[in-house]
Formats: structure tokens, C-alpha cells, sequence
């Protein structure tokens, strides 16, 4: 008896969970993906990301001889960007720099020149003191203006 009860709910939980990993929110009538939730990472964490990012452009630069090649770290790093949920107060700045990267794919060196977002002041100041703590960060000072 055990074993036909297995056969059904093995299945159904199954297709419950693919749903729920694949599956949206239902919103006016339109079914739009879900983001998935996850704990906001620490100062150091996200420096960690940004600093990763910033050093894998860098070597871009120098090392890849096409545009196709330099905008491939770029895509890189804003997946990396989107797997992470920033602190709280890096919010709008975490979605600004997304954004100031997705324009910049189809033309890369352009990031060369282009002013990058910066968040409010204290934010910045608070992790550009914390950037020494990360190892990632030791060459690519992100929040430094100096």
C-alpha cells in the first residue's frame, strides 16, 4: 500500500517544486518571474562583488581584443550583481549600477570614461573605509574618491 502512495506523491511533489522554482506572480493577470529572496549580504560580502567585478573589467581591458570579449566580463558581473542582495541602504545604488552596466555592454570601453553611480555619501564613505578589510579589493578601490 506504502508503494502506490510513493508513486503518486514522489511525482507531485516534484512538479510542485519545478513549479514553484519556475513559476511567477500572478499580477494583473500577467504571470511575471519572481526573483528569488535571499538575506541581504554584509558590507564585506558585497564589496567582495563589486570589487570582483571591477577587477575582472580591469583585466578585460588589457587582456581581451574585442568589444565582444571586454563586454563578456561586463555580463559577468552583473549577473554576479543580480545573485546578490545588497544591504539595505545600497538599494537604489545596487539597481543603479545594474543598470549603468547594461548600457554600457554594447559599447564596454565607454565604462572607461563614463561616471559610474556612487551611493550617498555616508554609505560610500562607511565602504570605502571597509575596502582594505577585502582581500578582492586590495587593487580595485570602488568607493575611494581620492
Amino acid at each position: 500500500m506504502r508503494r502506490p502512495l510513493a508513486l503518486f506523491l514522489v511525482p507531485s511533489l516534484l512538479l510542485a517544486f519545478i513549479g514553484s522554482a519556475c513559476g511567477g506572480n500572478e499580477k494583473d493577470g500577467q504571470d511575471t518571474p519572481t526573483a528569488p529572496v535571499s538575506e541581504p549580504v554584509t558590507d564585506k560580502e558585497y564589496l567582495k562583488v563589486i570589487c570582483t567585478g571591477t577587477k575582472g573589467f580591469s583585466d578585460a581591458l588589457v587582456s581581451q581584443t574585442t568589444a565582444e570579449g571586454i563586454a563578456g566580463s561586463i555580463t559577468g558581473f552583473i549577473a554576479s550583481l543580480k545573485q546578490t542582495t545588497p544591504p539595505a541602504d545600497l538599494q537604489q545604488f545596487h539597481q543603479d549600477l545594474i543598470k549603468y552596466l547594461e548600457d554600457s555592454v554594447s559599447d564596454p570601453t565607454s565604462l572607461v570614461t563614463k561616471k559610474r553611480p556612487q551611493p550617498p555619501e555616508k554609505v560610500r564613505e562607511r565602504l570605502a573605509a571597509t575596502e582594505a578589510e577585502v582581500p578582492e579589493c586590495t587593487k580595485a578601490h570602488y568607493f575611494v574618491t581620492e
